[in-house]
């Protein structure tokens, strides 16, 4: 089964344990960069402290809707989650940041518009400059408590 990772908790209690189950944004996670990476850049959701700040990283420039995934629906799980005042900043495009180190995480679309070399290479920015990145899907499963699950026909 592959859900929406908006609706992955629906989706997960509706499907058997026995029945694989993963969703759209992992499977770009894995096609378009490094599925691992963006699993243990996920774990940094879970040990966030107040003032850290998090770069989320649109790959194309539609205009964001009223519950926008990136503007919106995960800022506020990660700050009803964590508990923190996090900070949150957003670009979109080709305006990756040079500078990462004041960031604590980045949170990279799944990269629908844009080409597996685009996000390798925002992958190894991101680990040249010591911080952690995962993506939409890996992120909204990780804080849902689904990770595990969607990422276990991949063997990870």
């Amino acid at each position: 089964v592959i859900a929406d990772s908006s609706a992955i908790k629906l989706v997960a209690e509706q499907t058997p344990p026995d029945v694989a189950l993963t969703t759209f944004s992992i499977l770009f996670a894995r096609l378009k960069g490094d599925l691992r990476k963006m699993v243990e850049g996920a774990q940094t959701l879970f040990d966030l402290h107040d003032g850290d700040k998090i770069l989320i990283a649109e790959s194309c420039t539609h205009h964001a809707g009223a519950k926008d995934i990136g503007t919106v629906k995960i800022p506020e799980l990660i700050r009803r989650k964590s508990g923190k005042n996090i900070s949150f900043e957003h670009i979109a495009g080709c305006d990756f940041p040079r500078d990462l180190t004041p960031y604590r995480l980045v949170i990279q679309c799944g990269g629908c518009m844009s080409n597996r070399r685009t996000i390798l290479s925002r992958i190894n920015r991101c680990a040249v400059a010591g911080v952690p990145i995962t993506n939409y899907g890996v992120c909204l499963s990780a804080l849902q408590g689904f990770l595990p699950r969607v990422i276990e026909p991949f063997g990870l």
